[in-house]
């Protein structure tokens, strides 16, 4: 079974997550010994960027091997291999040339759709972005099967397109192996450090005029994703921006945390998963896919909108829970979502289409 791995595998150690998923396929497939290949083209902002390169660039990457093609070397290339499985592992403009040529390529095509454009982009920015649309619905309605990252995303597709039922799969994102480690015991000394996930930059405000005067515990909130000014007269609250990080330096950063909040839509949240394998508890908003692994009180926390969260808050910080035992349950979450079981659920979609 030959397999082409197609999209973005992305430059340095800090990328974004749809990236980051599709290294750590390649990754694993390869350790499992698997005829893949993975293809990527010379984006807008990589080193050997060029217009030439755009069309007739041909680059193999000596530390990974990975396929860096322009337009004439990918079709070549894809012509010539005749891929068993072509899988679009992230949304990426170049792939519209795939399926123009999908008739004659002997592969079956798999796309794993990570976000939802028309739900995620304001309605200005998509006008601007209609290449990106075009490449939605391509997607959708000429793959021959998709796999989204929670039921969460999938459902709100429905709502949009006809999507078959034999047709799409889920299949969570993966964990890497950094992030399962022996977390100290959870132990608060009267502060309590938390991380804010900020992806679209308007929740924060909400999460921190949801937090109950009654609670009298000092807490940091460490904000990772977009700065924006906040709104909190609360001294007991210190508040502090972190800017991206590589892994390395994220598997240190969550050594002494205690909870991740997520309060915005998010297709899946790999951070969210990360976070839980090192034993930082989530609380997490219906919008967020991760839900779907969380049993509320038992590894983490779901609340259902702005009016329940402080009757939450008010209940996890005033010592209702045991703790602990939560942050324990939630590192088991690694289990279920390290690579090499994520992996072997994608050779097995693989095997079907054959």
């Amino acid at each position: 079974m030959k397999i082409a791995l197609i999209g973005r595998y992305g430059e340095g150690d800090i990328i974004p997550g749809p990236e980051r998923v599709s290294r750590e396929l390649y990754i694993s497939l390869k350790g499992k010994n698997c005829d893949v290949t993975f293809i990527e083209y010379f984006f807008n902002g990589y080193s050997d960027y060029s217009f030439l390169n755009k069309i007739f660039g041909s680059k193999i990457k000596k530390d990974n091997g990975v396929l860096r093609l322009g337009i004439i070397p990918l079709i070549l290339k894809l012509l010539k291999e005749q891929f068993d499985i072509i899988h679009i592992v992230n949304s990426q403009r170049f792939i519209l040339i795939i399926f123009l040529f999908k008739n004659i390529l002997k592969g079956k095509i798999i796309s794993t759709v990570h976000g939802f454009y028309q739900y995620e982009l304001p309605e200005k920015k998509r006008k601007r972005q209609f290449l990106d649309l075009l490449v939605e619905k391509k997607i959708i309605h000429n793959s021959d099967l998709l796999i989204f990252p929670s039921n969460l995303l999938l459902t709100l597709f429905k709502n949009h397109y006809e999507i078959p039922k034999d047709k799409n799969r889920i299949i969570f994102n993966g964990i890497g192996s950094g992030f399962f480690f022996n977390k100290k015991y959870f132990n608060r000394n009267n502060k309590l450090n938390c991380i804010y996930y900020n992806t679209f930059g308007k929740g924060l405000n909400k999460f921190l005029l949801s937090m109950p005067e009654e609670i009298k515990s000092q807490i940091k909130i460490s904000v990772l994703g977009r700065k924006n000014k906040y709104d909190t007269q609360n001294k007991d609250i210190e508040i502090v921006f972190s800017d991206a990080m590589n892994q390395k330096s994220l598997i240190k950063f969550l050594e002494d945390k205690h909870f991740i909040v997520k309060s915005e839509f998010e297709s899946f949240s790999i951070l969210t998963a990360e976070c839980m394998a090192a034993g930082v508890i989530p609380i997490v908003s219906e919008d967020t896919g991760i839900k779907e692994i969380i049993s509320n009180g038992v590894n983490g926390f779901i609340y259902k909108d702005n009016k329940s969260l402080p009757v939450l808050l008010k209940e996890i910080f005033g010592d209702r829970y045991n703790l602990p035992k939560i942050s324990e349950n939630a590192s088991k979450i690694y289990d279920e979502l390290k690579w090499d079981k994520i992996s072997s659920q994608y050779i097995t979609v693989y095997k079907l289409l054959l």
